[in-house]
């Protein structure tokens, strides 16, 4: 050849006009980093086996997204957009009979010679290196999926970089998800996290043994309030020696009590000094601020008689018989007690129920059967100009009155001393509230005192009923249970209804409920709103 002239051109082979048109291969193009590097037929067993580096923040070319997700170029002149594909005819040429090398399938394998082309159904046989990698890897770790027919490629990682990610993909991977049973321990790789085992349900024997054995704890509280033991305490920190000492008690004995005590959070101790923690002061040492220790004093009266509860399931007569003529003729001194243990569970309630179910500026609200009066007196502190009136008995007026001075709160309320079951209410009034009311009365007894709040409301006018009401079987919750078997045990009439019963007897009163809500914990009451229809 000589120098400067170019050389012949190669003869090609004539194209057969009767063979599909079939798109000559394109350059594969990259987006790693590194730039376009397409990948040979002989160079894919030896590709490098780096890290994955998907996506790459190379920017794409404007082009429109195909169905597989990667770029796709402009369509030719004269040929539609999505028509041709791998192995078929154009629309154009469907007369013609599709060529030989269209049908063909993979390739097989042969002996010697150039190796078999790995098909990949998103990048064909022009696979990254990175992609042929990830497959390679996952045919080293699965070996026994190597000859079955895989209907989806194995699922790539999540892509990070979700500006690189075709709209949709999202979607169908979740639709491409297996759904698997529920697991629980330590699945396996690629499979979530693990699940919670669940807890082993407690023995027959263990539920049984603590319902036997919680009395202890109750007993140890009850001796120790009685020999006083947090008075002692309370005014200076002492050994055991020094309580025993000065309590009466036997040294050894009061060191068991004290200990037990500081096991159950009542006292701490620092050294060989016991100490009444300040938070339970008011509830354990009488004559404290905020002396609320009413509670203690009751149920250890009745600790006393709940040995004998199964003579009062068996007679049907309470232990106890707190009703209104007994409340009337009775001790004051147990009046005054019933009402400060009433008042010490009702100061935190009375300050949800006001959030729960404010009033207008200016209503006037009566309190019925309010006891120490807290309920009304928290209305009267939170709403401007509020006209708060208390009818109860007149023992528990006297007790109120002494428990509001203390609250600063005596002026605030004005006081009406009768008997709800016989005295009618005194109103007109814009609200009526009924706080544990119901849980001591038999159910004629409720619907006579809603018929009496409906007379002095006026229309439109709310009703409030608090307590502690049960579900509709009276099994649930717990502490509601036993609530219902204490009232039994106290009252006549006493149990807790369901707050499905109160609402049916509102209904019939004509009152239409707004709302039932529970209090939330700590409390285990609940709050029925209603309103007078007119």
């Amino acid at each position: 050849m000589k120098p400067g002239k170019r050389p012949a051109r190669r003869a090609t082979k004539p194209e057969d006009p009767q063979a599909p048109y079939v798109p000559s291969p394109r350059p594969f193009r990259s987006d790693r980093p590194g730039g376009a590097n397409p990948l040979r037929r002989r160079e894919q067993n030896d590709a490098p086996s780096g890290a994955r580096r998907w996506p790459s923040d190379r920017p794409q070319k404007p082009w429109a997204r195909g169905p597989q997700g990667h770029p796709q170029r402009p369509p030719r002149p004269g040929k539609p957009v999505g028509e041709w594909r791998r192995g078929g005819a154009s629309p154009l040429r469907s007369s013609r009979p599709p060529h030989p090398r269209a049908q063909r399938g993979p390739h097989p394998p042969r002996a010697g010679g150039k190796p078999v082309v790995k098909e990949h159904p998103q990048y064909g046989t022009r696979i990254p290196p990175e992609e042929l990698e990830f497959l390679n890897q996952h045919q080293r770790q699965h070996p026994q999926r190597a000859g079955r027919p895989q209907a989806t490629p194995p699922r790539m990682p999540r892509m990070h970089d979700r500006r690189q990610e075709r709209p949709g993909a999202r979607e169908d991977r979740r639709h491409e998800r297996p759904q698997r049973s529920h697991r629980v321990g330590n699945p396996r790789a690629g499979e979530g996290p693990p699940r919670p085992v669940p807890a082993p349900a407690e023995s027959p024997v263990a539920i049984l043994g603590k319902t036997i054995h919680s009395y202890q704890m109750s007993a140890a509280l009850f001796a120790a309030h009685s020999l006083g033991v947090f008075p002692t305490i309370h005014q200076k920190p002492q050994t055991s020696e020094d309580v025993a000492r000065r309590c009466g008690a036997d040294p050894r004995g009061t060191e068991r009590l004290l200990n037990a005590l500081v096991a159950m959070g009542i006292l701490h101790k620092h050294g060989a000094t016991y100490v009444v923690p300040r938070e339970l002061a008011p509830y354990v040492v009488p004559g404290v601020d905020g002396d609320a220790t009413g509670m203690l004093d009751l149920s250890s009266e009745l600790f006393r008689e709940w040995s004998d509860l199964s003579r009062a399931v068996k007679e049907g007569t309470p232990l106890h018989r707190l009703s209104s003529d007994a409340l009337l003729s009775g001790d004051p001194s147990r009046v005054r007690s019933y009402i400060r243990a009433v008042h010490t569970n009702s100061r935190q309630a009375a300050q949800r129920v006001v959030e729960m179910a404010p009033l207008l500026p200016g209503s006037k609200l009566l309190d019925v059967a309010g006891g120490s009066g807290i309920f009304a007196a928290e209305y009267a502190r939170a709403t401007p100009d509020l006209e708060a009136t208390l009818f109860d008995l007149a023992p528990t007026i006297e007790a109120a009155k002494e428990i509001l001075a203390a609250e600063n709160m005596e002026d605030r309320v004005t006081y009406r001393a009768g008997d709800y079951r016989n005295d009618p209410f005194p109103g007109p009034v814009d609200a009526v509230l009924l706080s544990n009311v119901f849980q001591t009365e038999s159910e004629e007894v409720g619907r006579m005192i809603l018929g009496k709040a409906r007379e002095v409301l006026r229309p439109g006018g709310t009703l409030l009923v608090h307590g502690v009401m049960t579900e509709p079987d009276e099994t649930r919750p717990a502490d509601a249970v036993m609530f219902s078997l204490l009232m039994f045990a106290l009252f006549d009439q006493g149990r807790a209804y369901p707050a499905e019963t109160i609402s049916d007897w509102l209904a019939q009163e004509g009152f239409g409920v707004r709302f039932v809500r529970p209090l939330g914990p700590p409390f285990r009451s609940k709050l029925i709103l209603a309103t007078r229809i007119a």
